[in-house]
């Protein structure tokens, strides 16, 4: 007979095993920089060996919680519910147009998932789903190809903004799951009657009669309008009260939003699971609302999206060849997924919970002026590029991108934008990978386990100026590797002070490290040094744990197997 313990013990083992927290042996340990002192391990001071130097009011965000519900279950194999061709009468000749047939089976299949069998089809319109629970699920990325001859440009016409920008520059996909995820009156639980920090676990409601334990609730908080004395400081207060805000976003609505289950309640105090990312205050007017966005358990997978090879026609030029998109999703997921010749290749807004797993990006052949694709972007008359935007997440929450390999280059080809809280890229690669921060007070991102290739615009980042920083506080780097050493964004980009404030570096190739360091910006490195107190150019030594966000979702859930068990 398993004694208690000893089976307690297998679901330990099980739940680090799940995360991924055993990705290999932990690298030999090695002296860190100058820059940092002591310990002499590959631990970094914000984590420690296991986990004991980790502060939920400190510097490294938790991102336990990230990816396809909350990183707690996998992405199903869902059932398939309809055949493609068997069912609704495709072709899949790479001839014959198929969209009807596929329009037919999103509208009438029942939930589950639409079989696409091996073959090219030819989809001729944009695909506009507003339902869940609904997976187009392909053989394989090699098989499976569904073919968009026609960009939106082609399909709806093209009206540029008063910037001359194209119409389709930022958007949406010829595949594109349409949700409402409410913000109002419907969703208003309570109003939040105290202050909190960064760190703090309770909130004081004005009434918790309508909460329950183990419920969901989503914090919200706005900057104070403009004109008030105190407009731009929840805005500051995401960039640590350390950089200027710019003029354009103060007064935005909605700013914060964060989930998080109720794991107490004491009269109208509140204990969640989850320690705040965030400060709370009055002027802010926090409120918990009921998160229920109306499109949840969608996915794409094994398949490709193909466009036809066109030249690239430059930035804010694009015709629209566009590829997925999930706009205002929940518990989302893309896996197993080519994208090849898009303008902007995938886009997640206002997702929260959703994971893309294995996605690679591509063209049939270079669609850039430039031979090379590597012609500056501010270069007139040339286009270095071969499309516009890679993967891009904004105003989402708790997302996770793994696996990805992007074969060629985007102006931005990892992107982080507009409020995003959480935002995870992780093992992943790219030909010359720019992580691209556009600005908009993303907060606490991470970027780990990244080859980036050449290395020669590790972050290069764009995003209208008065904007905000690049960065918003807390966004950590971990564990990155290129080609050729690359400089820290203090030495490579825009004005010295513009990047973000309370910055990460652990374990970058850096081509030095300055003395002084701006805005409270923390580096640590692991393995040789150079003459200049940098890691060696290729060293093999990484920070450990090496995947920072399976470590904490492997320790998060052995505690809630313990808790559960006891």
């Amino acid at each position: 007979m398993v004694s208690a313990n000893s089976k307690l013990s297998q679901l330990i083992l099980l739940a680090l095993a799940f995360s991924g927290a055993f990705s290999g042996p932990a690298p030999a340990l090695a002296k860190t920089s100058a820059k940092t002192g002591p310990p002499l391990s590959c631990a970094s001071s914000l984590w420690g060996e296991n986990g004991e130097n980790w502060k939920p009011e400190g510097r490294l965000s938790d991102y336990s919680y990230v990816g396809y519900h909350a990183g707690e279950a996998q992405i199903p194999n869902v059932p398939v519910v309809a055949d493609l061709k068997k069912d609704f009468g495709a072709m899949g000749d790479g001839v014959a147009d198929d969209t009807q047939a596929l329009l037919n089976a999103i509208a009438k299949s029942p939930k589950g998932a639409i079989f696409i069998p091996a073959g090219t089809y030819v989809i001729s319109q944009k695909l506009q789903i507003t339902r869940g629970d609904l997976v187009l699920r392909g053989e394989g990325p090699d098989k499976t190809i569904l073919y968009f001859p026609k960009s939106l440009t082609d399909l709806f016409g093209n009206t540029p903004n008063a910037a001359h920008q194209s119409q389709w520059s930022f958007g949406p996909g010829l595949i594109t799951f349409a949700g409402v995820d409410p913000i109002d009156s419907t969703t208003l639980i309570s109003s939040v009657t105290a202050p909190a920090v960064r760190g703090d676990d309770k909130l004081t409601v004005s009434d918790a009669s309508k909460i329950t334990i183990g419920q969901w609730v989503r914090l919200i908080e706005s900057d104070p309008v403009v004109g008030s004395p105190k407009s731009g400081s929840l805005l500051s207060s995401m960039i640590g009260n350390i950089l200027p805000v710019g003029p354009e976003l103060s007064g935005a609505q909605n700013v914060v939003r964060f989930q998080s289950r109720v794991l107490d309640i004491k009269g109208n105090v509140l204990t969640l699971e989850r320690h705040l990312p965030y400060e709370v205050r009055s002027e802010w007017k926090p409120e918990l609302h009921l998160y229920r966005p109306s499109i949840q358990e969608v996915g794409v997978e094994h398949l490709s999206v193909r466009f036809p090879h066109t030249p690239f026609p430059g930035h804010f030029n694009e015709k629209g060849y566009n590829g997925i998109f999930m706009n205002n999703v929940g518990q989302c997921w893309v896996r197993d997924v080519q994208i090849l010749n898009a303008d902007f290749a995938l886009g997640l807004y206002g997702t929260s919970f959703c994971t893309v797993n294995g996605i690679t990006l591509g063209v049939t052949a270079n669609r850039a002026d430039d031979p090379n694709g590597r012609a500056p972007l501010n270069m007139p008359g040339l286009n270095g590029w071969n499309g516009h935007h890679g993967i891009d997440l904004s105003h989402g929450i708790d997302n996770l991108v793994t696996d990805f390999h992007i074969r060629t280059r985007f102006i931005h080809d990892i992107s982080v934008e507009w409020y995003s809280l959480n935002t995870v890229y992780s093992n992943g690669d790219g030909v010359d990978l720019n992580m691209d921060h556009h600005r908009e007070f993303n907060f606490s991102s991470l970027f780990e386990n990244l080859n980036l290739g050449e290395g020669g615009r590790a972050f290069e980042s764009s995003g209208t100026s008065t904007r905000g920083p690049h960065a918003g506080a807390y966004t950590t780097y971990w564990n990155l590797t290129a080609k050729h050493p690359f400089a820290l964004p203090v030495n490579d980009f825009g004005p010295p002070l513009d990047f973000g404030p309370l910055l990460n570096f652990i374990n970058l190739p850096l081509v030095s490290i300055p003395d002084s360091l701006p805005n409270k910006w923390l580096v640590e490195s692991f393995g040789g040094t150079g003459s200049s107190g940098a890691p060696e150019s290729g060293t093999k030594v990484n920070a450990c744990p090496r995947d920072i966000m399976a470590a904490m979702q492997s320790r998060r859930l052995a505690r809630r197997l313990i808790q559960r068990h006891r």
